[in-house]
């Protein structure tokens, strides 16, 4: 299965690693990445579709973390920002997918519909 790779999308310098590459290096910015002696970070391969829908959650909202942590000192670039807001927008569209077809991630998303969804379907875990 291929991880998905918002770098070509979403970013047009060379300052930043693609969503996948940053997630596994832990950074995403290539000028503050500092490798630990010969480290190689580990490939991640997943072995279903929910599972590699659910990778590439993890890796936008990593993105998106670190992306706005470098906002919150540098608030007005622009470029950043758009960056961010694309990131964010791919979440929010990937999120909704995933809750679509697995059932809610997280418990604020229920829309206090009783009996809960989370009640009716398996947890990612449990389906092995």
């Amino acid at each position: 299965m291929n991880n998905y790779n918002y770098f070509d999308t979403f970013n047009n310098t060379n300052n930043l690693f693609g969503a996948y590459e940053g997630f596994l290096k832990g950074n995403m910015f290539k000028n503050l990445y500092n490798q630990y002696k010969n480290y190689q970070p580990e490939i991640i391969n997943s072995k279903n579709e929910q599972e590699q829908e659910l990778f590439n959650l993890n890796q936008i909202e990593f993105a998106m973390h670190d992306i706005n942590l470098y906002l919150d000192v540098n608030p007005n670039d622009q470029q950043m920002l758009n960056i961010f807001t694309n990131y964010k927008n791919t979440y929010n569209e990937l999120f909704s997918q995933y809750e679509e077809k697995y059932g809610p991630i997280c418990v604020n998303n229920t829309n206090n519909q009783i009996p809960y969804k989370w009640e009716s379907k398996k947890f990612p875990w449990e389906v092995i």
